[in-house]
């Protein structure tokens, strides 16, 4: 049976923990072995192996409990100051449980070896002695247990990466789908055709507009953000070729504040929501419909809002975010870009239609510097 991420590197946390402890052990019993040489006091391996093994694989009892007081308490920048006292405090009850651990296992151990009584000396005197090395393996098992939460922060933000290469090209290829379909290019072209005699002007603008929507669907394919400049061109040409298709039907409104032509939105994340407003907006008679997108900055945050005068939600809003194919992919782009810093919400406005809101980071593309020739 194959084993999950996280259960692998459970086991390699164990692993390298059980390991660094072997090794300890090993390494005391030889310079216990070395100093009996070198004192002349004759060789023997048995006792100061099963001494420093067992000290050490006493250390495994108190593991979990250690693992679990480092992962909920890990010193961090901003609470190093009291976090350092608290770990330096739990060394100490550390060294203490495995002190007392080790004198148990090592007072059966004798019997069962037929060693006689085993004698740990004066008690209290050992706390002090033992307590270095319980130190070490203390700030040893804190540093695999950095190496892990640092294994699974990568691995995560490799997962996420993964993730956001994918739901762009999703969103990409959804685009495309779109751009590309036979009826709407149909429809598309056999609306430029009715205007090359009675309006060439008109028809040589839309087809423009159609050749600028399928060139800036293909830019920046790379791209997780793009600025919000290039969205909204993207979006203009878009928009362009919807209002000669419904004429009078059909009134947008798009009002970008001025200083946020710089910051930085996931690539086509407005395009599907404005198809939405106008799928929805122009389906009642009699009225244009209306789709207003509106984009500005504060505090630090860009807010991002279209909004339409259709007739809204009729079911609760995480109901609208799981079927519709462009606000669920919307919603899982968002999260996986952003993670909890960002908001998505769907609301009614209160004299019809539907406001869709994204609240995301204020982040500006980087100044490009000019090369010298």
């Amino acid at each position: 049976m194959e084993l999950s991420d996280r259960a692998r590197q459970r086991f390699v946390l164990w692993g390298v923990v059980i390991g660094l402890l072997t090794a300890l052990g090993l390494l005391n019993a030889s310079s216990v072995i070395a100093d009996r040489l070198t004192s002349g006091r004759g060789f023997t391996w048995a006792v100061p192996l099963v001494t420093e093994m067992s000290g050490a694989y006493s250390i495994l009892v108190l593991v979990p409990a250690v693992l679990w007081w480092m992962r909920r308490y890990p010193i961090v920048r901003r609470s190093w100051p009291w976090r350092v006292p608290m770990h330096l405090a739990a060394s100490a009850l550390f060294g203490i449980c495995s002190t007392l651990i080790m004198w148990g296992g090592r007072t059966v151990l004798w019997r069962m070896l037929e060693w006689g009584t085993y004698d740990y000396g004066k008690f209290p005197f050992r706390f002090f002695m033992e307590y270095p090395k319980q130190l070490m393996a203390y700030i040893v098992i804190y540093g695999c247990v950095v190496g892990y939460a640092y294994a699974q922060r990568t691995r995560a933000q490799e997962k996420r990466a993964e993730e956001l290469e994918r739901k762009l090209v999703e969103a990409r290829l959804a685009a495309l789908k779109m751009q590309l379909n036979p009826h709407f290019l149909f429809n598309t072209m056999n609306m430029i055709s009715s205007f090359i005699h009675q309006d060439p002007d008109r028809a040589d603008t839309m087809l423009a507009h159609l050749s600028d929507l399928l060139r800036l669907s293909l830019g920046d394919s790379d791209a997780q953000e793009v600025p919000l400049d290039k969205e909204l061109r993207f979006l203009g040409a878009y928009l362009a070729i919807m209002s000669a298709r419904f004429g009078d039907g059909l009134v947008v409104d798009l009002r970008p504040a001025p200083d946020v032509g710089t910051a930085l939105v996931p690539h086509l994340i407005l395009q599907p929501l404005v198809e939405n407003a106008i799928e929805h907006c122009t389906e009642a008679p009699g009225r244009p419909g209306r789709v207003e997108v509106h984009v500005a900055g504060r505090d630090g945050r860009l807010l991002m809002e279209v909004r339409d005068n259709g007739p809204g939600l009729a079911e609760p809003p995480e109901v609208a975010l799981a079927a519709g194919v462009g606000l669920s992919n919307t919603a899982r782009r968002l999260e996986a870009l952003y993670g909890d810093d960002h908001r998505l919400t769907l609301e009614n406005a209160e004299g019809g239609g539907l406001g869709v809101r994204i609240d995301l980071p204020l982040r500006h593309e980087p100044a490009r510097e000019a090369v010298a020739p």
